[in-house]
C-alpha cells in the first residue's frame, strides 16, 4: 500500500467551503455588528436608555465596557453557531489548529465589536448606522478577500489585503485552514486585531455619548 502524502505547507488557492466558509463567517460578523449592534446603541441613546444609566451608580467606564462585551457575546454567538452548522451540515475541515482558528476568530469579534462603538458614536440615526454599516461591510468584504480567494486577485489587491482588517482574519485563516502554515503565522494577525480592537475601543469610549 502505497500513501501520499503533501510535505510542507499547501500552496494551492482556498476554494469550495475552505473559501466561502471562512469568508461568509467574517463577513458576516462584520456586517451584524456594524448594522445591529450599532443600531441597539443609536435607539438606546435616542429613548433615554443610556441616560438612565448614566444617573445608576456604574461609572462610565463600566457602562461603555458593558456595551463593548454585548456586542462582543453577540459576535462569538454567531462566530460559534456559524462554525458548528460549517462543521455540521457542510462537514467543514477546520484544520488541525482548531484553537488558534477560534482565538483568530475571538480577535475577529473583539475589533468588530470596538469598530462598532466607534460608529455608535459618530452616527446619530439608525438609518445612517445601517447605510454605513452595510456599505462599509461589503466593501471591506470584497477587498480583504471574503468573496473570493484573494490569491486569485492582481498583485496590488493581494498586497491591499493586508491592510485591512478583514484581509488580517482571512490571511489567517487560510494560513491556519488552508496551507497548513502552523498556529505562530496567524499569530502576528491575532495581535494587530487585539491591538485594533484596544485602540478603537479607546476612541469608541470617548466618542460614547449618553444623549
Amino acid at each position: 500500500v502505497v500513501e501520499a502524502r503533501q510535505a510542507g505547507e499547501r500552496r494551492t488557492i482556498p476554494s469550495g467551503f475552505e473559501q466561502t466558509i471562512p469568508g461568509t463567517l467574517v463577513m458576516f460578523t462584520l456586517v451584524v455588528l456594524l448594522t445591529r449592534g450599532v443600531v441597539a446603541l443609536i435607539v438606546e441613546r435616542k429613548e433615554g436608555v443610556l441616560r438612565r444609566l448614566a444617573s445608576s451608580p456604574m461609572t462610565r467606564a463600566e457602562i461603555v465596557l458593558g456595551k463593548w462585551a454585548a456586542s462582543l457575546a453577540l459576535g462569538l454567538v454567531q462566530i460559534a453557531v456559524a462554525m458548528l452548522i460549517g462543521t455540521l451540515a457542510f462537514g467543514m475541515d477546520w484544520g488541525p489548529d482548531l484553537p488558534m482558528v477560534a482565538l483568530v476568530l475571538a480577535a475577529w469579534a473583539a475589533f468588530v465589536a470596538s469598530l462598532a462603538l466607534v460608529l455608535a458614536g459618530l452616527l446619530g440615526s439608525e438609518p445612517q448606522a445601517v447605510a454605513v454599516g452595510v456599505l462599509s461591510a461589503n466593501v471591506l468584504a470584497a477587498l480583504g478577500g471574503c468573496w473570493w480567494p484573494i490569491e486569485v486577485a492582481p498583485d496590488w489587491m493581494q498586497s491591499l489585503q493586508l491592510w485591512l482588517p478583514t484581509g488580517w482574519a482571512m490571511d489567517a485563516m487560510h494560513k491556519l485552514i488552508s496551507f497548513g502554515a502552523g498556529p505562530a503565522s496567524a499569530l502576528p494577525h491575532v495581535l494587530g486585531m487585539f491591538a485594533g480592537a484596544l485602540l478603537l475601543g479607546g476612541v469608541g469610549a470617548r466618542l460614547f455619548r449618553f444623549k
